[in-house]
């Protein structure tokens, strides 16, 4: 078996202690698979006073300075000092794997640029649509993404179609942890706008930027407007979507829709996620799965380990690399009809 595999985690939250925990209990089976033993050298935390961990307790100016990493998984969230961390990591010429989509979103093409950067686990968590797009499908020509990306606002309108009201259905998730205490990145629709820039700058490789997607959240919707549109046999979810005509016009937004019930979206539930991908040759392929918690997180954080571990090329990185000089492409909102009825 070949050399230990050194890594170093920053952040310790509900994420990276799923994912220390796997690294722990499921060592064997990650070395197996991995092709050799994948080590947790030191964690970064911002505070460390009376804290337990399955490895050494540092800063992340500490840990970034060891001289031993192979990578550094960054699983704190926001844009700084995340940005700071992962560029001087791949500055150093270690690998990073991060979940964070607004900061893929945002700064994704130039941070690539700097080394290998994989991100699997930025868009619907176990879902594996990150490298399909950038590896499996990247012979074909994809014209269209339709999906569900936030399951905290799939939650919220599944209760209020059962007649809980906004903020009972929101209170709710809250206390389930679905939604944070301020939840406006998903209510506002800023995070599926975020991981559908990622999508659409994979699938279309053209440079997005998050902010010119046209948002609508879900805070204007009441519950009577949920139970109307039941009784007519339609379901209001949350929409991401991206089209491009001749490789070059886009239009994407994200707003809720009405979705007939006998569609496949209509009967994603709870926290689930879906992504429906439109290809040229391949023609609709629909995946599916947990689109929310730390298990479902880490497990695609865990895969991107893999392949760092087994030097497999970090394939959806790359991609956004060749983006870096692009200017942002100008994209239009798909608006009121298009792919489903808008709900307001």
């Amino acid at each position: 078996m070949r050399a230990p595999y050194r890594v170093g985690l920053i952040g310790l939250g509900n994420v990276g202690g799923a994912l220390a925990r796997r690294l722990v209990d499921d060592a064997d089976r990650i070395a197996d698979t991995s092709g050799r033993p994948i080590v947790l050298e030191a964690i970064a935390v911002a505070h460390r006073d009376g804290r337990s961990a399955p490895a050494p307790l540092v800063s992340a100016e500490a840990l970034l300075k060891r001289p031993n990493l192979d990578a550094v998984i960054e699983l704190m969230g926001g844009l700084e000092p995340a940005h700071t961390y992962i560029y001087t990591a791949l500055q150093s010429g270690r690998q990073v794997i991060t979940a964070n989509k607004q900061l893929i979103a945002a700064s994704g093409p130039e941070l690539c640029r700097l080394g290998p950067l994989r991100f699997e686990a930025s868009v619907a968590s176990a879902i594996p649509i990150v490298e399909t797009l950038a590896e499996t499908m990247a012979s074909d020509r994809i014209t269209s993404l339709v999906g569900i990306l936030n399951g905290t606002t799939n939650s919220i309108l599944e209760a209020m179609a059962q007649g809980a009201s906004y903020a009972d259905a929101l209170v709710d998730a809250q206390r389930r942890g679905l939604a944070e205490a301020d939840p406006s990145a998903d209510v506002d629709a800023h995070d599926p706008a975020a991981k559908l820039a990622i999508l659409a700058m994979l699938a279309f490789r053209r440079r997005i930027e998050p902010s010119q997607i046209e948002r609508v959240g879900i805070g204007g919707l009441d519950q009577t407007e949920l139970l109307g549109a039941r009784q007519r046999g339609f379901v209001v979810k949350l929409i991401a979507a991206a089209t491009v005509s001749n490789g070059v016009s886009i239009e994407a937004d994200v707003r809720p829709r009405l979705i007939p019930n006998d569609a496949p979206m209509a009967r994603v539930a709870g926290a689930m996620n879906a992504i429906a991908v439109e290809a040229a040759h391949a023609g609709t392929l629909t995946l599916q799965g947990p689109g929310a918690g730390p298990d479902a997180a880490a497990s695609a954080v865990l895969a991107d380990l893999v392949r760092a571990a087994r030097d497999m090329p970090a394939s959806a990185g790359a991609l956004l690399a060749s983006l870096a000089d692009q200017p942002a492409a100008r994209i239009t909102p798909l608006g009121l009809r298009t792919p489903y009825p808008a709900a307001t």
